[in-house]
Order: structure tokens, then C-alpha cells, then sequence
């Protein structure tokens, strides 16, 4: 059976099938947007209730992100993990795409083809699973997450999607096992693939790693490659932090704000296989929202200031230009068959049947916009020293303008020579802290 041939039984069907059509696009557009509503105001909660709403036809990868992200949003752990193992199996399952599900994207469009992530959002999968293991103190299956996602770098051969932020948390885990010399191969990975990757992460190496790496190279006894990083890194004054008895270290990872979203586009495209322009529909995303800064504080006494690790919007930015010249070409592709096809269906089955494929050409050109939309915006990150016992933990959250928008209050328990975990997610400004603050500077 031809392309033709099948598009012109599509469309006879359609005038059955067009209102169950837009039907299911709407409900699962209306879920998406109330749970981005949801979470730009802050309630998770809210958030989560409609994501673990069963009577959705959203699919199962995608789903389980989301419910995933914002069960550890609201730090159930495990529950996270239970759900992220859902989405790492059928992420597996779909390596193999169907010649049906092709068929059906050639023919209507990409949304017929199951979703199972970019190659970013693969990777971070991994991620989250290790960082849901490091808060439930399981470091070991922490480890088996990094090493899944170090395979699954590897598998993309030729064409990589290495991570330097999955690298450098794969260091952190090995040192907290006491595996110092894969510790040090992993901040060594890191350090190469932030360079190599700055221009869509906007950032170079973090002053953090570099800490880590050249701390890590003394201990180990690297003394030649640790000299010669010094100077490469501009690190000259550096020198190697040893943690005292009475002091453990405390390592923040703050998850901030929300991923861009994509948005469908329309324009029109001119193509040698028609006379006329067609009408197509492609993802786009929407200017970059402001970033927030993060500054870390005890007793009042700021210690740290909280450094850019993942800029996950320039992540997905950076993946859907990639992808944009097959996505426009398979759309270009699509509208030619379907304006080819309505034309012949007019001549042969008259009036009723062109209003038919036209308004079957028009419903189903729709751009595929999905994506994990809970992943934050960017990731950050500090590594200090503090003293044996419990610290109260202020993580201060401030807007372009320098306004602070929010404040995570924390307790944690710092052991000699141990590191402890913070991973904590941040979505949206503190309103009425916000209010408080505006009073608080006119009076």
C-alpha cells in the first residue's frame, strides 16, 4: 500500500474520528498546561495530584518523568525511584521504533511517534534516580545509576551526549564509597566535557570542580598532573582543604526553577514538489525566562554562593537545534503527500470529500512539543566546609534584580570527615516573602 493510498483511507475515516482526535490533543494539552500552572505558582502538590491522575493518554514515559520529578519534589525518595524505574524500562523498550508508529508520523505527525526523551533528558534520568539513592543514603545504588548512565553516554558512539554535571556527580558518589581513583577520573571527565560542551551550557568549568579535581589529584598523589592543572585551570594560589577533626562537609545541589516549554510555530515552507507555499508546524521555545541565583548561609553568615553546574535550558535548547532540520524536513515531507492527496481526493470524491482532507490537514498538523517539562531550569551547586552536629541551613534564593524571592530553611547533620547531601528543588519566587521584603525596604 502506498503512501497515497493510505493517507486517502486516513481521511475518509476522519470524519468519524476528527472530534475523538481533538479531544485527546486537548486533554493532554490541558494537563500539561495545569501542571506548569501549578508549578510556576509553587504548589507541587497541586502539581503532582494532576500528574497522578490515571484518565490521561499522556504517554507512559512522559508521565512517569513528571510523576517522578514531583514525588521528589516532595521528597518521596523512593516513591520517585519506583515511578523513574517505570520510564527507564520503556525508555529501553523503545529503542526499536515500529515501522507503524513511522508510518503514522510520515502520515499525520510526530506525535504518533512514542516519546522517550532527548539524549539530555535520558542522561538525567540517571541522574535524578542517583540523587532520590543519595538522600535515601544508598550510595551503592547511586553508583549503578552513574554507571548505567556512563553505558548509555558510550552507546551514542560517535555521536555523544556526554554530561559534565552526571560526570562530576558520578565523582562525588565514588568518593563518598572511597573510590579515589575513579573519583578522579570522573572530575577529570567533567572538566573535559564542560569545555567541550560551554557553548550550550553558556559556562565553562566550575571553580568547584576545579577545586574538587586539583583536591583529589594532591591526595592521590598526582603531583605533576596537579601542578600542571594549576596553572592550566588558573588555580595558582590553590591549595588542598583538609577536613579537621570536628568538621565534615555539607554539598548543596539546589534544583532551580523550571525548563523551557516548548510551543508550537507555524510558516510557511516553499517546496519544488508543489506549486504553492505549505503550512507546517514546528517546535520552538520561547525566550529564556530570568535566572535565579542561590546564596547558602548558617547562623546567618553567608558561606557560599551557590555555582552554576547544569544549565538545562541551554541543554534544550541546544538539542532541539539539532534536531530542527529532520523535524522540518519530515514536516516539509508530510504537508507535500497531504497537499497532493487532498487535491486528488477533491477531483475524485468531490465537495464533501476536499472539505474532508482539508480539515483532516488542518487538525492534524501539529508540531510535537512534548518534553520533560519538570526538569528545573539549572542546576547549582556548593561544597562547604561545617562543623560536627546539627547546622541550620539557609539556601537564599534571589532574582536578576538581586531581590530576594525565597528562602529554604534546612537542618542537617554534619559528620567528622563525612560528607551530607542537600538536593533540594526551588520552582517558583515566594510571594508573600517577596510582599514582605517591598514593605520592609519602603519603610
Amino acid at each position: 500500500m502506498t503512501i497515497h493510498s493510505l493517507l486517502m483511507r486516513t481521511i475518509l475515516l476522519s470524519s468519524v474520528f476528527l472530534s475523538l482526535f481533538l479531544t485527546g490533543c486537548m486533554g493532554l494539552g490541558s494537563k500539561a498546561v495545569s501542571m506548569q500552572a501549578e508549578l510556576a505558582a509553587g504548589r507541587v502538590s497541586n502539581a503532582l495530584a494532576i500528574a497522578e491522575n490515571e484518565n490521561s493518554s499522556e504517554d507512559e514515559v512522559l508521565a512517569s518523568l513528571n510523576k517522578g520529578m514531583l514525588r521528589r519534589m516532595k521528597r518521596d525518595y523512593q516513591g520517585s525511584n519506583q515511578i523513574f524505574e517505570v520510564a527507564k524500562k520503556n525508555i529501553e523498550e523503545l529503542y526499536g521504533v515500529s515501522v507503524t508508529e513511522q508510518a503514522g508520523a510520515l502520515i499525520v505527525n510526530d506525535t504518533l511517534r512514542s516519546f522517550s526523551g532527548d539524549r539530555y533528558e535520558q542522561v538525567l534520568l540517571h541522574a535524578y534516580m542517583a540523587m532520590n539513592y543519595i538522600q535515601l543514603d544508598d550510595f551503592d545504588s547511586a553508583r549503578i545509576e552513574m554507571k548505567q548512565a556512563e553505558v548509555k553516554m558510550m552507546e551514542w558512539g560517535d555521536d555523544p551526549e556526554d554530561d559534565p554535571f552526571v560526570r562530576y556527580l558520578s565523582g562525588m558518589i565514588y568518593e563518598e564509597l572511597g573510590e579515589k581513583d575513579q573519583a578522579v577520573i570522573s572530575y577529570r571527565q567533567a572538566k573535559d566535557v564542560y569545555k567541550s560542551t560551554s557553548q550550550k551550557q553558556t559556562f565553562g568549568v566550575p571553580t568547584v570542580l576545579k577545586m574538587d579535581l586539583l583536591r583529589s589529584l594532591a591526595n592521590e598523589g598526582f603531583d605533576d598532573e596537579f601542578r600542571a592543572l594549576k596553572k592550566e585551570l588558573k588555580m595558582k594560589k590553590f591549595k588542598p582543604e583538609v577536613l579537621t577533626k570536628g568538621f565534615g562537609e555539607l554539598i548543596v545541589i539546589l534544583n532551580s526553577g523550571l525548563a523551557p516549554v516548548r510551543k508550537e510555530v507555524s510558516i510557511s515552507a516553499v517546496t519544488n514538489e508543489v506549486t504553492d507555499t505549505v503550512k507546517i508546524a514546528i517546535p520552538s521555545y520561547p525566550d529564556p525566562q530570568q535566572r535565579f541565583s542561590a546564596r547558602l548561609s548558617t547562623n546567618h553568615k553567608l558561606v557560599a554562593n551557590l555555582e552554576l553546574v547544569e544549565n538545562i535550558d541551554g541543554l534544550a535548547r541546544a538539542a532541539l537545534n539539532n534536531d530542527l532540520p529532520i523535524i522540518t524536513t519530515r514536516a516539509i515531507a508530510r504537508a507535500v503527500v497531504k497537499h497532493k492527496t487532498q487535491s486528488t481526493v477533491e477531483e475524485k470524491g468531490g465537495a464533501l470529500a476536499g472539505f474532508l482532507a482539508t480539515a483532516f490537514n488542518v487538525v492534524s498538523e501539529q508540531a510535537d512539543t512534548r518534553s520533560w517539562i519538570t526538569l528545573p531550569q539549572t542546576i547549582q551547586m556548593a561544597r562547604v566546609k561545617l562543623p560536627v552536629g546539627m547546622n541550620k541551613v539557609n539556601i537564599d534564593i534571589y532574582n536578576a534584580s538581586g531581590r530576594l524571592v525565597d528562602r529554604i530553611e534546612k537542618e542537617i547533620l554534619i559528620k567528622s570527615g563525612k560528607s551530607s547531601f542537600i538536593t533540594e528543588h526551588w520552582v517558583a519566587p515566594n510571594m508573600s516573602l517577596v510582599v514582605m521584603a517591598d514593605k520592609n525596604r519602603k519603610l
